[in-house]
């Protein structure tokens, strides 16, 4: 039941991001001033907070250099020449070089002067396993094969007591931060501990089956191999169908394999990928010049 859930949590946040996208796309033009003209009732009830956010710091009278500071970070001349700097930012996101910001250019500017601040943080990447008699303990990343994981980096810890006939999955998920998102911030979350009863222990080998079966609409089981070095979840399709609150979700087409892995590539990737994402955001002036630089540094001469 708690992945069905995770799945009609996701579907409800796609629909609230695809009623926000529209607002976005709807009062992305105006300007601080346009906005503010607008009735009390539509600014409060229909413009997204991130453009009324916006607005307030365009209005405010230390605006052009709390701006100058933004477009500086981003590699724009904002100190030494706020209005060229300006309308260079503006032709780089593909907008008229009006010379005036609106609350959408003002908002992403925000957004993008934060990304170049972000840096690397502490994230357990530990990856072990054992199996004794009387217990087993397996920690490392969670992936799934042939498919995108909500949070690639994540740590998850799995515990099997002999004895005591179960065994316990935590996991911390780490959540990198979106160029839509509200603040450029970095979130840690902790899942549910969910439990498994443990079905065969032998001499390598660790199956188990969860303590709540769910809904019927999924069935999931533990594979652990120690000798191997592999540890699966596998999920497969229930003897029902998938309905929660009314949402439908389709049958899948082939077991889903999950796999807990040494996630040392995997949280570098994503890093990488957050770093050059940021470095897209620069003023493309600069970024051409480093790629010049680092064209010649390869062809001395």
């Amino acid at each position: 039941m708690k992945r069905a859930l995770i799945f009609l949590i996701f579907a409800v946040f796609a629909a609230m991001a695809s009623a926000d996208e529209d607002a976005m796309l709807k009062y992305k033009d105006f300007t601080p001033q346009e906005l503010t003209a607008l009735s009390k009732e539509e600014r409060h009830s229909s413009v997204p907070m991130a453009y009324s956010s916006a607005a307030s710091a365009g209005l405010s009278k230390f605006s052009e250099l709390l701006f100058s500071m933004q477009l500086n970070t981003l590699m724009y001349p904002g100190i030494d020449n706020y209005n060229v700097a300006v309308k260079q930012y503006q032709k780089d996101l593909g907008d008229k070089s009006t010379g005036i910001l609106t609350v959408s250019q003002i908002h992403k500017l925000e957004k993008r002067s934060e990304f170049q601040k972000l840096s690397r943080v502490f994230f357990p990447d530990q990856y072990s396993s054992y199996k004794a008699k009387n217990s087993a303990s397996i920690q490392g990343t969670m992936m799934i094969h042939d498919e995108n994981i909500a949070y690639p980096v994540n740590h998850t810890k799995l515990t099997c007591y002999k004895a005591d006939n179960y065994c316990e999955l935590k996991q911390l998920y780490l959540s990198f931060p979106e160029i839509d998102s509200w603040s450029a911030n970095f979130h840690v979350m902790e899942a549910g501990t969910e439990f498994f009863d443990i079905t065969r222990w032998d001499g390598n080998t660790i199956d188990a089956l969860p303590s709540d079966p769910d809904s019927g609409c999924r069935k999931t089981s533990l594979n652990l191999n120690f000798k191997t070095k592999e540890f699966y979840q596998i999920t497969r399709n229930g003897d029902k169908d998938c309905e929660i609150n009314g949402v439908t979700f389709p049958k899948l087409e082939k077991p889903r394999i999950a796999q807990i892995v040494d996630g040392e590539k995997i949280i570098n990737r994503e890093f990488s990928k957050l770093k050059k994402m940021a470095f897209e955001m620069l003023s493309v002036d600069f970024k051409n010049a480093i790629t010049k630089l680092i064209e010649s540094e390869k062809n001395p001469g």
